[in-house]
């Protein structure tokens, strides 16, 4: 494969899901999209040019739920590569106020007057989870492996490389 990153057909993006949790549960986000069948997702979404994993999924969080909340460490990177997409999915700790309510959100990216793939917005408990379709399944695999200690395993995020 030669350095022409754009010939290759395939979708290529990183997508930021943040994990926020409250008393054992972990705030999700539901999905209906045309011709498929609703599943779950962690709040998130594509990593913006020029922006950083943090301010992703800060921004991703105050869009989907309204909270407003802080970068609190990188948890896991995986990649989903499948039917001409190749997507690394970066699953981010992000700490929100305890007493501030969640209301559902929308995505900037659907456009005005077509109906809104977001339809949901739920606090899950990991019995909960067990029962739900939430992708991928390697995400959903890892949070119930790491509920035992809180979704609070953070790895080491490097920060940005603008100062270099």
């Amino acid at each position: 494969m030669g350095k022409n990153r754009g010939a290759s057909g395939m979708d290529f993006g990183i997508r930021v899901g943040a994990v926020v949790e409250r008393d054992g549960a972990l705030l999700l986000v539901r999905h209906k999209k045309p011709d498929r069948e609703p599943y779950w997702v962690l709040p998130g979404g594509r990593l913006e040019p020029g922006e950083t994993i943090p301010e992703c999924a800060e921004r991703e969080i105050s869009e989907e739920t309204g909270l407003s909340g802080s970068f609190a460490g990188i948890l896991n990177v995986s990649e989903f590569l499948k039917e001409g997409r190749h997507t690394v999915d970066v699953t981010a700790r992000v700490e929100v106020n305890r007493d501030a309510e969640a209301v559902l959100g929308s995505d900037p990216e659907v456009a005005p007057g077509s109906e809104q793939t977001l339809t949901e917005l739920r606090w899950v408990s990991v019995d909960e989870l067990r029962g739900l379709t939430l992708l991928p399944d390697g995400i959903k695999s890892r949070l119930l492996a790491d509920a035992a200690d809180g979704w609070s395993e953070a790895g080491i995020y490097l920060g940005d490389a603008r100062d270099v």
